[in-house]
C-alpha cells in the first residue's frame, strides 16, 4: 500500500515537473513595463538564455533590441525614448521619426508620393503610417504551438502628401491609388539564437497593385561616437559574378567623389581642394567599400563621413553584420534570389552607411515586387541568427551557423580543422561517408552553443573509402543541421 502510494506521488511529481519545464520552454515572451528604461508603457520581450528581443508597439512595432548575451546588434535613438506619434502622413523632411532598430519601407520607394505636376516620386520621410505610427501588438501561438509576437500596422494610403519647403505647403494627390497593410509574426526557441520571422503585406484597397517591402536593421556602428572606430563594424555580402545588376555592374555605390566631398564639407568640417591630403582622403566615393576579401565575399566598413548605399545581389541568400571588437556575428537568412521575379532596382539586398544622428550601418533585405489583387497578400520568410566567431571575414552562413574557416583535412597531420559560430545549443558531430553516401564512421566532437566559438581540430585516421566529410550540429531534439562539408575527388 505504501509502495503504491509512493509510486503515485512520484509519478505525480514527475508529471508536475515535466509540465513546469514544458511551460517554461513555451513561455519565452513577456510584456515589460519601462523595459531598459526606454519609458514606454509596454514592450513585448522574447528572451532565452542566449538572446533577447524587444518589440515596441508605439515605435511603429519596430524591433528595438536583438542581443546575443550582452552584445547589441541594433542602434536605438535615445532622443525618441517613450515617444509616440499620430497616425498621419503630414510630415516634413526634418520630421522623420527614426526610432532606430528594425524598420520597414514599402517598395517601390519612387512611387510613394507625387510632385507638383501630380507625377509619382519618392518622399523623405518614407510613408509614416506603416513606418512611424503606432502598431497593434499581441502575443499568440502559431500552428506548431510556439508563442509568437504579432504586429499589424494601420492602413497605409498611397501616394502620400509631399511638403514643398519653398512654398511652405503640402501637395496632395488627386486620389488615393493604393491601400496596404503590413503584419509580422515572429518566434524564438529555448536553446537557440535564431529568430523566425514571417512578413505579410496585404492589398486592402479596391484596385490591383504591385508592391514589395524593404526591411532594414540599423546596427550599432562604433564603440563610442568620439572614437569613430567604424572599421570595427562591418557587413559581409556573398556574391556571384554571374549575377549582375540591371546596369550590368557587379555592384553600385550610391555616391561619387563630388557628392562625398560636398557632404563632408557641408555637414562635418570644412575641406580645402588646395590641400593634397584632403583631396587624397576625401575626394573619392569612399574608402570603406573594402572589396572582395575572400572568394565571393564582399566587405563594407562603417564610415560616419560616407553617407551612401552599397547595392549588390546576395547570391547565397544571407547578409552578415559583425561587431569585430568582440567578434559577434548577426546574420539574416532570406528567401533565395529568383532571377525570374521582379525586384526593386533588381536588388534583393543593400547596405547603407548613414551619417544621421550618431550614425549607423544598415543591412537591408528587399522582397520581390508582387502583383496583388484586392484583399490578397504575400508572405516573405526571414530568419535572423547570432553567434560568437573566432575571426573574420565571414565565408558562409547556413541554418546551423557561421563559417569563418572552412572544413579541411591535413593528410600529413591527419587533422580535420575548421572554425565556426553556431546558432543552436547541441553537439557537434563529424560524419565520414563513402561515395554511395553511406556512413562509414561518426565522431562526436563537443558541445556547442551560440556564445562559444567552435574551433574544430580533430585527429582522425581517415578510411581510404571516405568520399565526404560532413560536420553536423545536433540539437536537444536530435535534429541534425549541416554546418559544413568537404568532398574528396
Amino acid at each position: 500500500m505504501l509502495n503504491t502510494l509512493f509510486f503515485k506521488l512520484n509519478i505525480g511529481t514527475l508529471l508536475l515537473i515535466l509540465s513546469i519545464n514544458c511551460s517554461a520552454q513555451q513561455n519565452l515572451i513577456s510584456v515589460e513595463k519601462n523595459y531598459n528604461n526606454w519609458n514606454w508603457e509596454s514592450v513585448y520581450v522574447a528572451k532565452n538564455k542566449y538572446i533577447s528581443l524587444a518589440v515596441v508597439p508605439e515605435a511603429a512595432g519596430r524591433i528595438l533590441e536583438y542581443n546575443l548575451g550582452d552584445t547589441p546588434s541594433l542602434w536605438v535613438n535615445p532622443k525618441l525614448f517613450g515617444k509616440s506619434f499620430p497616425a498621419t502622413d503630414l510630415v516634413k523632411k526634418n520630421e522623420w521619426r527614426n526610432f532606430g532598430g528594425y524598420r520597414l519601407v514599402p517598395l517601390p520607394i519612387e512611387e510613394s508620393s507625387i510632385d507638383l505636376n501630380g507625377n509619382k516620386k519618392d518622399r523623405w520621410p518614407p510613408p509614416a503610417i506603416i513606418g512611424d505610427a503606432a502598431y497593434n501588438v499581441s502575443i499568440d501561438k502559431n500552428k506548431d504551438g510556439k508563442q509568437t509576437i504579432n504586429v499589424i500596422s494601420g492602413v497605409q494610403e498611397l501616394p502620400v502628401p509631399f511638403y514643398y519647403e519653398k512654398e511652405k505647403r503640402f501637395v496632395y494627390p488627386d486620389k488615393i491609388e493604393e491601400k496596404i497593410q503590413y503584419s509580422r509574426s515572429l518566434y524564438i526557441e529555448p536553446n537557440s539564437s535564431l529568430v523566425y520571422i514571417t512578413h505579410t503585406l496585404k492589398n486592402v484597397g479596391n484596385s490591383p497593385i504591385k508592391k514589395g517591402i524593404m526591411v532594414s536593421s540599423q546596427h550599432v556602428s562604433w564603440t563610442d561616437p568620439k572614437l569613430q572606430d567604424g572599421y570595427n563594424y562591418v557587413a559581409y555580402v556573398p556574391f556571384s559574378k554571374d549575377l549582375k545588376l540591371p546596369s550590368g555592374q557587379q555592384f553600385e555605390i550610391t555616391t561619387n567623389a563630388n557628392q562625398r566631398w560636398n557632404y563632408i564639407n557641408k555637414n562635418r568640417f570644412k575641406l580645402d581642394k588646395n590641400n593634397p591630403e584632403h583631396i587624397k582622403k576625401y575626394y573619392n566615393n569612399g574608402t570603406n567599400w573594402k572589396g572582395e576579401v575572400a572568394p565571393g565575399i564582399y566587405e563594407i566598413e562603417y564610415d560616419y563621413n560616407q553617407m551612401a548605399g552599397f547595392h549588390m545581389i546576395s547570391s547565397e541568400s544571407w547578409l552578415c553584420y559583425v561587431n569585430k571588437t568582440n567578434n559577434t556575428a548577426f546574420v539574416k537568412i532570406m528567401e533565395p534570389y529568383n532571377p525570374k521575379l521582379e525586384y526593386d532596382h533588381g536588388l534583393n539586398m543593400a547596405v547603407f552607411c548613414s551619417g544621421l544622428e550618431t550614425g549607423y550601418i544598415e543591412t537591408e533585405v528587399k522582397t520581390p515586387l508582387y502583383k496583388l489583387k484586392p484583399n490578397h497578400s504575400f508572405d516573405y520568410q526571414e530568419i535572423h541568427g547570432a553567434a560568437k566567431i573566432e575571426t573574420t571575414p565571414v565565408l558562409g552562413v547556413n541554418l546551423a551557423g557561421v563559417v569563418t574557416q572552412k572544413l579541411n583535412f591535413n593528410k600529413e597531420l591527419k587533422n580535420i580543422t575548421g572554425s565556426y559560430g553556431v546558432f543552436t545549443e547541441g553537439d557537434a558531430l563529424i560524419k565520414l561517408l563513402d561515395k554511395d553516401k553511406k556512413i562509414i564512421k561518426e565522431i562526436k566532437i563537443q558541445n556547442v552553443n551560440p556564445l562559444k566559438v567552435f574551433k574544430l581540430q580533430v585527429k582522425v585516421d581517415l578510411p581510404k573509402n571516405t568520399s565526404k566529410i560532413e560536420l553536423m550540429v545536433i540539437d536537444s531534439h536530435q535534429k541534425e543541421t549541416l554546418l559544413d562539408k568537404m568532398d574528396f575527388n
